[in-house]
């Protein structure tokens, strides 16, 4: 089963090295979005019944960071953490807007992902029904790496990482 909404491809259970394509923020009629366009590098099964998400495809992981309840901002943070090697007390508004403007400062940086179902709480005596999960992990780019984010960023025509991030 592909879970697609607007043609969006969602990662499904596995363990990914994700190579970020770009960020972006979208207002909809349920609050801002933060969606983050990811190309699959390598996956690894992690649930028997669950084939995961084909290296080479690009899938969206998406949060909705306007809705508090839910903790959408928190794991856009998260994300954003891990894919900078950042902490908590330097993820600021200028901080998520480096990564979400112009200067895409996460476009084609490496971030590992471990996507995993989660079981909501039961609702209204009904059953919780079953979300994926995501786990984000830091990658430190190799020199080889980080020399093909620099090229893959002046194809891109945007600034280099250190002005980017600057």
């Amino acid at each position: 089963m592909t879970l697609t909404a607007l043609g969006a491809q969602y990662l499904k259970a596995g363990r990914y090295r994700l190579e970020v394509q770009s960020i972006r923020t979208k207002d909809g009629f349920k609050g801002l979005s933060a969606i983050a366009e990811v190309k699959v590098m390598t996956s690894e099964r992690t649930q028997a019944s669950t084939e995961p998400t084909r290296p080479g495809l690009i899938a969206s992981y998406v949060e909705n960071v306007s809705d508090a309840k839910k903790n959408g901002g928190g794991r856009f943070k998260a994300f954003l953490m891990a894919l900078a090697g950042a902490e908590e007390h330097e993820v600021s508004q200028d901080f998520i807007a480096k990564f979400t403007e112009a200067n895409q400062a996460g476009a084609f940086l490496l971030v590992d992902c471990d996507v995993f179902p989660k079981t909501l709480p039961e609702k209204e005596g009904r059953p919780g029904k079953v979300i994926e999960g995501y786990r984000w992990s830091n990658v430190s780019p190799t020199d080889a790496e980080l020399a093909s984010i620099e090229a893959k960023r002046a194809a891109a025509k945007l600034p280099p990482l250190a002005d980017a991030l600057s």
